[in-house]
């Protein structure tokens, strides 16, 4: 008896420690996020109104182009793994910190630039005609991958994806650094188009 409750113990306790160790990867990653988030959407968000605006004269497009305050963008709110050939083309050895899915808190990146909107709150489908019909300013979907970093934890990568409609969309492989104790954003290469 002594010893299955020693046994229930040390079970415990591990598991207890892999939880532990798992918020902490979780909380380290969504820290990476605070500090590169507003760039990674800077650097990969194409407004869909000039994207695809063939109905716009050029007067009515050079107009939107210079209209970038307000936009807004429907995110996927849960991050999630990068497809397996995702890393293929990397010449570093990046992993997962952790294997759990977590959802950004849109509220905290808004800015005067971008309004964050979940992508759930109208379908992603079609044109996205109700999207554009709710929010003139609309400007595509948006999402986020899960970081995968190099061993040390001072380099790392993530897909971010962009949607414009059916058969319509950008994706990127976003390289980020840390500096002076900050992740920034070191280049974003364009990795597929549909």
């Amino acid at each position: 008896m002594k010893k299955l409750h020693i046994a229930i113990l040390v079970t415990s306790i591990s598991l207890i420690s892999c939880h532990k160790k798992d918020n902490n990867t979780v909380d380290f990653e969504k820290k990476v996020f605070d500090d590169v988030f507003l760039s990674a959407v800077d650097s990969t968000l194409v407004d869909l109104r000039t994207y695809t605006g063939f109905q716009y004269s050029e007067k009515q497009l050079d107009s939107i182009k210079k209209d970038t305050l307000h936009r807004i963008v429907a995110f996927n709110t849960q991050n999630y793994i990068a497809p397996d050939d995702f890393l293929e083309d990397s010449n570093l050895k990046y992993k997962l910190a952790n294997d759990s899915v977590w959802s950004f808190t849109l509220e905290k990146y808004n800015s005067l630039q971008y309004t964050f909107k979940n992508r759930n709150e109208l379908p992603l489908t079609g044109e996205l005609t109700e999207w554009k019909n709710k929010y003139p300013k609309f400007s595509g979907g948006l999402s986020f991958s899960k970081i995968y970093f190099d061993e040390a934890k001072e380099n790392g990568i993530f897909e971010a994806a962009y949607y414009c409609g059916p058969l319509c969309g950008l994706g990127y492989t976003v390289h980020i650094k840390k500096a002076n104790n900050k992740w920034i954003i070191l280049k974003v290469e364009k990795s597929w188009i549909s």
